[in-house]
C-alpha cells in the first residue's frame, strides 16, 4: 500500500512537469512546412497536436502513400513514409484502327488524360474520344472507329465494273472497262474511296471508239473533221520540206481503254542520205545528210559504175520526197554467169565468181544458131557481154508469093527447118511447100497457081436475069449468073461458078396453088395439097350446108373466095350458154367459175367466131393473172400453177412468183402494189409551172431516169433548159420560166434587128416606116412594146 502510494504521488508530479513544459504543433505549421504536399489529405486533421503526438496524413483520392508525422519541441518531423503519389490506371486500352496520345499528364495515373484519334480512312463511331484516369480507374470503354464507307456507284448497262462499287470502304479500288470491243472509256479507268468517304473520281461511260483530230508539228490535216470514228485513215501532208515519218497510214485505233492514232502522225524533216561503200567517194566528202534541192558527185573506181553502167561519176540531186534523183551509190561492173539458152557450152569460173569488167568466157553455139563474126568467146564490158548476142538465131524472112496465102503459122521470120505451105487464093488452084534452111529457103520446081473459070449454062424455061447478070461465055471464079424462069413456070435461082464446076440447082416450077383454108367452111369436092392452073375446088359452110361455093387457080392465086361469117353455138365446158340478139351469155356449173372476174360473162361474134368466151375451171384452180403493178405477165406453168415474178425496168420483185393456193393466187401477203417496187425513189409529179404545159402523159410516179419536157403556150418563150429529170426521188433543180415576148410584124418600123422573137426587157432602135426621119427606142415590157416615137399609120390607098 505504501508503494502504491508513492508510484501514485511520483505521477502526479512527472504530469505536473510534462503539462508545464510541453509545446504544441499546429495544422496550419504543418501546412507552411516543407513537409507538406499538395496531394495530402487534411480534412481529417485536427488544428492542432500536443508535442511527442504522431498523426498519419491520408492522400486525396486518387494518390496513395504512407506518411507518419511527430510533434516535438522544435514542431513537425517526418517519423516515417513520403510524399503521397498519383494512383496508377494501368494501360488505358488499344482501340483498332486508331492510335492515342496523352493529352493531360505524363503517364498513365490518377488524373492523365488520354484522347485517341482514327488512322487515316476511319471515323469516330464513339460518343467520347476520350479517357480519364480516376480513382477507380478509367472512366468510359476505349473508342471505336469504323472505316469511311464511299456511297453506291451507279454505272450504265455497257459499262464492266471490278470491284464492289455497293460498299466500298477506304482504300477499295474499282476498276473499269467496256463491254463491246468498239467502246472505250470517257473518264478514269479506276477510281479509290478516299480518307474522307468519297470517290477520287465520277464514274466513267463507255461510247464508241472516236479520235479527235491530232494537232501536228510541221503538217496538217486535210479536210479536217470533228471526229473520226474506228479504223478511219487519217488524211495528213507535211509542210515544204516535211515528209511523213512513217509510210503507214495512221488509223484510229482502241489501244487499252483509249483511242489513239496508230502510228503517231509525224512530220520529219526531208533529207537525202548517202552511204559510204567499197569503190565509192563523195564531194563533199564529210557530210552524209543533205537537203531538198542540194547535190553530191559521186565518183567511183575504175571497175565500179553509178546511175548508168557507162558512167563512173554522177551528180545526183536531192528531191523533196528525200529521195534522189538516182541511187549515189558505185556498183561494180559485172555480168551474168550463165549459159544462155542458145548455147551449148559456157566456160564457167571455178569458184563460181561473178565475171567483171574485162573478164571473157568460151562459148559455142547450139543447132539453129551461129556465133556472130565467128566469135569463140565473149568479153564483159560496161554494156554487158559482147559480142551481142553472141549467137545469132539463123533465120528466113517471109516471102509473099502472088495469088497464094500461107496458111497455118503465117509470121515475119522462121526459125530452121520450120516450113511454111502455101495455098493458092480463090479462084485459084494448087499448093507448095518451102522450108528454112541454113542458105535460106529449100524452094520446090512446082511452084504454080492455075486461075479456075466456067463456062456459060443455059437452061429450057430460063433465062439470065440481064439486070443483074452479064452475058458472058466463060466466068471466073466466084462469079454468079441470075436465072428467071418463063413461060408456066415461076421461081429464080442463082449459079456460083466454083473450084469444080457450077455451084447451085435449076428452080423452075410449074405455077400452083396451094390447098386454101377458109374459116367456117369445110373443102367438099378435089382435095389435095395444091393445084395446077384452072383446077377449080368446091367448099360449103358449116353453119349453112345449103351455102356452097366454088374457087379457081389462075396463075397461082385463088379466085372467087368466099367468108362463112356465122358462128355455131359453142359447147361450154362444165357450163352452159344463151344466144340473145347475137350475144352470147354464159355461166359455170356448180363446182366451176370463169377464169375471169364475176360469174357469168358475154361474147360476141366476130368473122365466124365467139371472142371474150371465158373458159369454166375448177374452183380450186386459179384464173387470170391479177393486174400486178409494174410486173411483166408471164404464162402460167405447171400443173401447180406457178408465175414467175419479173418486174419491169427500174423495179425489183420482192417474192420471187404467185402460186395457186385453193383457187386464189398467194402473194405471200403482199398487197399487189408491194410486189414490185422501184429500185430507187420514185418522183411525184413535176412542179407545175405558170404558161407551161408538159409534152409528155401524166403520170402518178416517175422511175429515176424518167425526163419530161416543158412547152410554153402561144406568145410566150422558154428560158433556160426545157427539160428534167428524176434522180433517185428528186427532180433536177433547174430554172425553167415561160415569158411573154414581142414581135414588129405589126408595127410600121424599120429595124435594123430583125429577129423573130424579143425577150421581155429587151431594148430595139427603129425609124418609121410613113417617112418621119426621127428614130426611136422602144422596150418589150410583158408583151408589148413601151415606144419613144409613135409612128403614124401608113395613109397610102386612101
Amino acid at each position: 500500500m505504501h508503494v502504491i502510494t508513492q508510484i501514485c504521488v511520483l505521477f502526479l508530479w512527472m504530469h505536473t512537469v510534462t503539462f508545464v513544459t510541453s509545446i504544441d504543433c499546429t495544422l496550419e505549421q504543418f501546412i507552411n512546412s516543407g513537409l507538406y504536399d499538395s496531394n495530402f489529405d487534411t480534412s481529417n486533421l485536427e488544428s492542432s497536436y500536443i508535442g511527442g503526438k504522431q498523426v498519419r496524413v491520408g492522400c486525396n483520392v486518387g494518390f496513395s502513400g504512407f506518411f507518419k508525422l511527430i510533434c516535438t519541441d522544435d514542431g513537425w518531423k517526418r517519423s516515417v513514409g513520403g510524399v503521397c503519389k498519383a494512383r496508377s490506371c494501368g494501360h488505358p486500352g488499344d482501340a483498332q484502327f486508331a492510335d492515342f496520345h496523352l493529352e493531360i499528364g505524363e503517364d498513365f495515373v490518377f488524373g492523365s488524360k488520354v484522347m485517341y484519334t482514327c488512322h487515316k480512312g476511319y471515323q469516330m463511331v464513339s460518343r467520347i474520344n476520350f479517357r480519364t484516369c480516376l480513382a477507380q480507374g478509367w472512366d468510359g470503354a476505349v473508342p471505336v472507329c469504323e472505316a469511311q464507307q464511299c456511297p453506291v456507284i451507279r454505272v450504265e448497262n455497257n459499262v464492266q465494273v471490278i470491284g464492289d462499287p455497293e460498299e466500298a470502304n477506304y482504300g477499295n479500288v474499282i476498276r473499269f472497262s467496256c463491254k463491246l470491243r468498239n467502246q472505250i472509256l470517257e473518264g478514269p479507268a479506276e477510281i479509290y474511296c478516299d480518307e474522307n468517304g468519297q470517290w477520287s473520281d465520277t464514274a466513267p461511260i463507255c461510247k464508241e471508239v472516236t479520235c479527235a483530230p491530232p494537232k501536228i508539228e510541221d503538217g496538217y490535216v486535210r479536210e479536217e473533221k470533228p471526229v473520226y470514228q474506228e479504223h478511219e485513215v487519217l488524211d495528213f501532208a507535211c509542210d515544204h520540206h516535211y515528209r511523213r515519218s512513217d509510210g503507214i497510214p495512221s488509223k484510229c485505233t482502241k489501244l487499252g481503254t483509249s483511242a489513239v492514232w496508230s502510228p503517231t502522225p509525224l512530220c520529219e524533216p526531208i533529207k537525202c542520205k548517202v552511204n559510204r561503200l567499197e569503190g565509192t567517194t563523195f564531194d563533199p566528202p564529210y557530210k552524209n545528210l543533205f537537203s531538198p534541192g542540194e547535190t553530191v558527185r559521186v565518183i567511183c573506181d575504175k571497175k565500179y559504175w553509178v546511175s548508168t553502167p557507162q558512167e563512173v561519176s554522177a551528180t545526183p540531186t536531192c528531191l523533196n520526197d528525200g529521195e534522189w534523183t538516182f541511187r549515189p551509190i558505185c556498183k561494180e561492173v559485172t555480168c551474168y554467169d550463165r549459159r544462155q539458152s542458145n548455147m551449148d557450152y559456157w566456160q564457167s569460173s571455178r569458184w563460181w565468181s561473178t565475171p567483171t569488167l574485162g573478164d571473157t568466157r568460151e562459148f559455142t553455139c547450139s543447132r539453129g544458131y551461129k556465133s556472130r563474126g565467128g566469135a569463140r568467146s565473149v568479153t564483159c564490158t560496161r554494156d554487158g557481154w559482147k559480142p551481142d548476142p553472141a549467137c545469132q538465131e539463123i533465120t528466113c524472112d517471109r516471102e509473099d508469093v502472088p495469088n497464094t496465102d500461107i496458111v497455118g503459122d503465117n509470121k515475119q521470120k522462121y526459125k530452121l527447118e520450120e516450113q511454111v505451105r502455101y495455098v493458092c487464093k480463090d479462084g485459084y488452084e494448087g499448093s507448095f511447100t518451102r522450108t528454112c534452111g541454113e542458105n535460106g529457103w529449100n524452094k520446090g520446081w512446082s511452084e504454080r497457081c492455075t486461075e479456075i473459070k466456067c463456062q456459060v449454062k443455059l437452061f429450057q424455061h430460063t433465062d439470065i436475069d440481064r439486070s443483074t447478070s452479064e452475058y458472058k461465055s466463060e466466068y471466073k471464079y466466084n462469079e454468079r449468073v441470075d436465072y428467071v424462069c418463063k413461060n408456066d413456070y415461076e421461081g429464080s435461082f442463082t449459079l456460083t461458078c466454083g473450084k469444080a464446076g457450077w455451084i447451085g440447082n435449076q428452080q423452075c416450077t410449074r405455077k400452083q396453088c396451094e390447098k386454101l383454108d377458109i374459116n367456117n367452111a369445110d373443102l367438099i369436092q378435089n382435095e389435095k395439097q395444091s393445084y395446077n392452073q384452072g383446077d377449080r375446088v368446091q367448099y360449103a359452110c358449116r353453119n349453112d350446108s345449103n351455102r356452097r361455093f366454088i374457087i379457081t387457080c389462075e396463075q397461082g392465086v385463088w379466085t372467087g373466095v368466099q367468108k362463112c361469117e356465122a358462128c355455131s353455138k359453142p359447147d361450154v365446158a362444165h357450163g352452159f350458154a344463151v344466144e340473145i340478139n347475137g350475144t352470147l351469155y354464159y355461166s359455170c356449173n356448180a363446182g366451176y367459175k370463169l377464169s375471169s372476174k364475176g360469174w357469168w360473162g358475154e361474147a360476141t361474134c366476130n368473122d365466124g367466131k365467139w371472142s371474150n368466151l371465158q373458159q369454166c375451171i375448177a374452183n380450186n384452180r386459179c384464173g387470170e393473172v391479177p393486174m400486178i403493178p409494174n410486173m411483166e405477165v408471164t404464162p402460167v406453168r405447171g400443173r401447180h400453177q406457178i408465175i414467175t415474178v419479173t418486174c419491169k425496168e427500174g423495179y425489183r420483185a420482192q417474192i420471187d412468183s404467185l402460186t395457186c393456193r385453193g383457187g386464189k393466187w398467194d402473194t405471200n401477203g403482199k398487197l399487189h402494189r408491194e410486189i414490185c417496187k422501184p429500185i430507187q425513189s420514185l418522183c411525184k409529179p413535176p412542179l407545175k409551172i405558170e404558161n407551161t404545159v408538159v409534152t409528155t402523159s401524166y403520170q402518178k410516179e416517175y422511175l429515176s431516169g424518167n425526163s419530161v419536157t416543158y412547152r410554153c403556150r402561144n406568145r410566150y418563150t422558154i428560158e433556160g433548159d426545157d427539160t428534167i429529170t428524176c434522180e433517185d426521188g428528186q427532180w433536177e433543180k433547174k430554172d425553167i420560166a415561160c415569158t411573154l415576148y414581142c414581135n414588129t410584124e405589126a408595127k410600121q418600123w424599120r429595124v435594123i434587128d430583125n429577129k423573130d422573137k424579143h425577150m421581155n426587157g429587151s431594148v430595139i432602135k427603129y425609124s418609121c416606116t410613113t417617112g418621119e426621119e426621127d428614130e426611136g427606142t422602144a422596150t418589150c415590157i410583158d408583151g408589148k412594146w413601151i415606144e419613144t416615137v409613135q409612128c403614124e399609120a401608113s395613109t397610102q390607098g386612101q
